[in-house]
Formats: structure tokens, C-alpha cells, sequence
């Protein structure tokens, strides 16, 4: 619930619900960088939580704000994926979840009260709120729910459990257009990501080399953009896992961090054996590099029992 009430010069003044100041306070800590994260808590009494469906006119703007930011920031020009539609309230619903965090069952509760996406802005909105909630230390379970339901942040991250699929089919839509093309080849592309997330792009690009002729050049498109732009990370990181699967004494956690890594390259092996004529037309695709990945996936599958 919003209320009017004269300021002090005499104008009329919005007095927002605690559920609507908390979703403000997040809008305004996702829009800057620094910061620690707001840390509301449920009050006893009204929170005015249906209020977070109609948000008011100040809250409406920081949060179009946001999102416009958060889209040029990911490359995404406006409208982002060429669909104009307004602002949906979703993203100031899971604003209001990240500020409640600290009251695990209504933030859960409020997540999952979250309305359907209403467009392509909705969709960069909930990934501002939702990205830089997980970069902090937030309930684990709460994380797995603003996943659910902030499509974006899954597609670039890694989906909650079971959202496997969907999300899979989130970014084959995304890359129809040439920016979302661009921030999947990108994000993807990047190392020094965490070992859930490697499994499951070696599992959506596993998923997507099999779809159309573009998909497989997409997936190719990939390891080029690895190649080119992050060379030498990419190369340490493989021959640090090569040496983990090859050594003696390393903690589970470390061995299973470097099987991640390997995973990753086994969509591109497979498309070394089914269609290795493409990789040839790709002059940015470092044979080396490629090499040394495919060979990593065949030592982490020969170390796992799999097939190879």
C-alpha cells in the first residue's frame, strides 16, 4: 500500500509500505557498485506486500533505470532483444525477497509469489537484482529460487536444480537475436567460472550442438571467443587440471573441480569427430588450444568411466 501526504514544501509526497521501501533500498544498492547489501527484516504488522505489484512512480523510474543500465553493461542494446514491451513489478518483487533475505521464509515466499515475466526489460531487471544478490553471502535456497525466477541470471550463471531445460531453452531463444548471441558467446567464453556453472554450459552446449546448424556454430563460436580473447587463462587452467588428473593426492574438492573443467570440453570433442571440417573454417579456433581441451576431456572421462 502507497499513501499521499504533504511534504514539507507544501507538495504532495508518496509514504511507501515497508515491503515497498525495502524493494526501493535494493533498486538503489543494485544500481552502484560498492555497498553492502540491504538487510531488512519482516516487522511484526502489515508489510503492505500487494503494494509491490503497483510500485509508485519513484520506484518505477530507479527501476527502469536499472534495468537500462544493466543492459547496456551486458551489451544489449535498447529495446533489449528488439522487445519494447514496459516494465513489468516482478523485479521490484524480488528486489523486496533480497532485502528480506535475512527473513529466509517470507523472502522465499515473496521469490515465489514473483509474477510472470513481462518482456525483455522485466527480463534485465530481475538479472541486476538477482546477479548481485548472489555475488553476496545469501541463503542458499533463496539463491536457487531468485534463479528460478530470474531467467537470465540462470542462463548466464547456472539454474536452480531441475531448471535444467528451461534454461536451456532460455538461451536457444536469447541467441536468435545478434546481441544475445554475442553476451551467451561471451559469457560463456570467459574462464575462472565456479565448477557447477562449467558442468552446466559443458551440458547446454552438449544440448546445443545437437539442435540446428546455427546452434552447433554457436557452440563453436564458443571455444573460439575462449581462444582468442582469454588464451592464456584458459591454457593455465587446463594444464592445471591436467596436472590434478594426472597426480597423486589431491582433496576430492580439487579433483572434482578439475573434472569440471575438463567436461567443459567435451561438447568440442565430439564435434572434433563428427564435424571436424568446421573447425577448420574457424582461423580463430588456435589448433593448440583446441588440442589441449579435447585432450583434457578424454583424461577426465577416462579418470570418470565415461565414454571417450
Amino acid at each position: 500500500m502507497t499513501e499521499l501526504e504533504p511534504g514539507a514544501s507544501g507538495q504532495t509526497t508518496v509514504r511507501m509500505s515497508p515491503a515497498m521501501a525495502i524493494a526501493a533500498e535494493v533498486i538503489t544498492w543494485a544500481s552502484a557498485p560498492g555497498g553492502a547489501r540491504p538487510r531488512g527484516k519482516a516487522p511484526l504488522g502489515a508489510m503492505g506486500f500487494l503494494s509491490l505489484l503497483t510500485p509508485p512512480e519513484a520506484v518505477r523510474s530507479a527501476a527502469a533505470a536499472l534495468a537500462s543500465i544493466h543492459a547496456a553493461k551486458l551489451g544489449l542494446r535498447a529495446p533489449p532483444l528488439g522487445d519494447a514491451r514496459s516494465l513489468g513489478p516482478g523485479g521490484v518483487v524480488l528486489a523486496a525477497a533480497v532485502g528480506l533475505a535475512e527473513s529466509p521464509s517470507v523472502a522465499e515466499a515473496l521469490a515465489e509469489a514473483c509474477p510472470e515475466l513481462s518482456g525483455a526489460w522485466d527480463l534485465v531487471l530481475r538479472d541486476a537484482i538477482t546477479s548481485r544478490a548472489l555475488a553476496t553471502s545469501i541463503d542458499a535456497d533463496l539463491a536457487d529460487m531468485l534463479r528460478a525466477r530470474s531467467p537470465l541470471s540462470a542462463a548466464l550463471g547456472r539454474p536452480a536444480p531441475g531448471g535444467d531445460d528451461e534454461t536451456i531453452a532460455t538461451i536457444a531463444a536469447l541467441v536468435r537475436h545478434p546481441d544475445g548471441r554475442r553476451l551467451v558467446v561471451q559469457t560463456f567464453a570467459r574462464p575462472g567460472v565456479s565448477r557447477e556453472v562449467r558442468r552446466f554450459r559443458a551440458a547446454a552446449m552438449e544440448r546445443l550442438r545437437t539442435g540446428d546448424a546455427g546452434l552447433l556454430d554457436l557452440v563453436i563460436e564458443v571455444y573460439e571467443a575462449a581462444l582468442v580473447f582469454h588464451r592464456e587463462r584458459v591454457i593455465e587452467e587446463i594444464t592445471a587440471a591436467r596436472g590434478v588428473i594426472t597426480g597423486r593426492g589431491d582433496a576430492e574438492a580439487k579433483i572434482e573441480d578439475a573434472l569440471a573443467v575438463a567436461s567443459f570440453y567435451g561438447p568440442l570433442w565430439r564435434i572434433r569427430r563428427a564435424h571436424g571440417e568446421l573447425l577448420r573454417k574457424r582461423h580463430g579456433l588456435d589448433l593448440e588450444g583446441m588440442l589441449e581441451g579435447t585432450r583434457l576431456y578424454q583424461l577426465g572421462a577416462n579418470l570418470s568411466g565415461e565414454d571417450a
